[in-house]
């Protein structure tokens, strides 16, 4: 399934291109594709294949979640194409 997560810092203060980039490895058959970062406003969003919502917002909050408030959602990869 293909997903669409959005963070926002929770410190304005803070340098978003330091939080963007998951350094922790993926979990198996989970797939960062891209990540759109938006330095102005304080928030990045990410396009990612996982098979399910809970293995990937286990791993977004296992990784930035102190730093961020992270909306997820499922997207549909044909009209996400179109």
């Amino acid at each position: 399934m293909f997903f669409v997560s959005q963070h926002h810092l929770l410190n304005q203060q803070q340098n978003v291109n330091e939080i963007a980039f998951f350094e922790r490895e993926l979990p198996n058959k989970m797939l960062l594709h891209s990540t759109f970062i938006y330095v102005e406003e304080g928030y990045f969003q990410c396009v990612w294949e996982a098979e399910n919502t809970e293995i990937l917002l286990q791993y977004i909050n296992t990784t930035i979640g102190d730093e961020c408030q992270t909306d997820c959602y499922s997207i549909d990869p044909i009209m996400a194409i179109t």
